[in-house]
């Protein structure tokens, strides 16, 4: 699978990822009146493991039902296959649409009017096929175009390189997260590696970014785009402490994704240009020169060049743009200042500094 070619923009994926860790400490503190600084996809006493954990458990009692290593070509056409894979579907709960989960059954069934002669053949190609690509799109001719479950096939084949997914609620996430990507009617090979590889410079962020117990697992990443469709995530109103360790935590991070500070990302570099380009912006306006209270960065890098950090007027969570017209190079007292005190006066002198 390639690298994604779609997160043009970092910004608004690092605000979500800080919101969100937000967001579950706070889940976290109403189950264990405690939440501790670092969060766990696996661990059932708290939020994620109790709202996610079963993704992964799921998995493995459907395998369980497949048995894939007894599977035999000339089991094509008995019935065995269509029973083992109608047995596993049955354990796929909300992964895949009930509606979906019938209309496979009733390809597997030689009773019933929808039934596909073909349908083993697609399933053997599957799992134990050396043509993945060819297999997708065998099932999409099969089964129809039936999102949901040839991923969800594809999810018990290897959850580590495959997903499963949910069309409208993933599209819905990627808008809020400026990724402009479809799967809602793109039923396709190609579509659905594109959107695993979303997925997974998702994962490289996380496992950068967040304080994690355990490193990110591609459904670790799945999980946390599922939840950002969700009311409860977006109606959830942060405290203004919350809120201001979000932007204080986004602008830090941000910067350290496109120096290349950050690890993981690395590969994806080539995809925040933009990111790059306002902050070398703002740092030249300022010319070494804090833009609030008007003195000489503090110090200079290892390279030699005075060290100013780059601030969103306006910030990312009330609206403000990942742009020149919205950016100042501030020494990191005054950074710091901005995001704790949050004074309107400061604001509008920053405002004019920019125009």
């Amino acid at each position: 699978m390639n690298e994604s070619a779609y997160i043009k923009d970092i910004s608004p994926i690092v605000h979500h990822l800080y919101r969100f860790l937000a967001f579950v400490h706070h889940e976290d503190h109403l189950l264990n009146n405690s939440a501790a600084d670092a969060i766990s996809f696996t661990d059932t006493n708290g939020f994620l493991g109790m709202e996610e954990g079963y993704k992964s458990s799921i998995a493995e009692k459907a395998r369980a039902e497949l048995h894939i290593k007894e599977w035999k070509e000339s089991w094509i056409g008995t019935g065995k296959i269509a029973s083992k894979v109608s047995n596993a579907i049955s354990k796929a709960n909300n992964l895949v649409n009930k509606n979906q989960q019938i209309n496979l059954k009733n390809r597997l069934n030689p009773a019933h009017a929808s039934f596909r002669p073909d349908a083993e053949r697609v399933l053997f190609e599957i799992y134990r096929g050396s043509d993945e690509k060819a297999a997708f799109e065998m099932a999409v001719k099969t089964f129809g175009a039936k999102y949901d479950t040839i991923a969800f096939l594809f999810f018990l084949k290897d959850s580590e390189r495959f997903l499963p997914i949910s069309s409208g609620n993933f599209d819905k996430s990627f808008r809020l997260l400026g990724i402009n990507f479809t799967t809602s009617f793109n039923c396709s090979w190609s579509n659905y590696c594109d959107f695993i590889s979303i997925i997974r410079d998702i994962q490289a962020l996380m496992d950068d970014l967040l304080p994690l117990k355990a490193p990110a697992r591609l459904i670790d990443a799945h999980s946390f785009v599922w939840i950002l469709h969700e009311d409860r995530f977006i109606n959830w109103k942060p405290s203004k402490e919350d809120s201001q360790d979000i932007e204080r935590s986004v602008e830090v991070s941000v910067q350290r994704v496109i120096s290349g500070e950050a690890k993981r990302v690395a590969h994806t570099v080539h995809t925040y240009t933009r990111n790059i380009e306002v902050v070398k912006a703002a740092k030249a306006r300022a010319n070494g020169i804090c833009q609030l209270c008007g003195k000489p960065a503090p110090f200079s890098d290892s390279k030699g060049v005075p060290y100013l950090e780059v601030h969103h007027v306006v910030w990312l969570s009330r609206g403000g743009k990942d742009s020149t017209d919205n950016v100042v190079a501030l020494c990191p007292n005054c950074h710091t200042k901005m995001h704790v005190v949050d004074d309107i006066q400061d604001v509008n002198k920053l405002l004019q500094a920019i125009k």
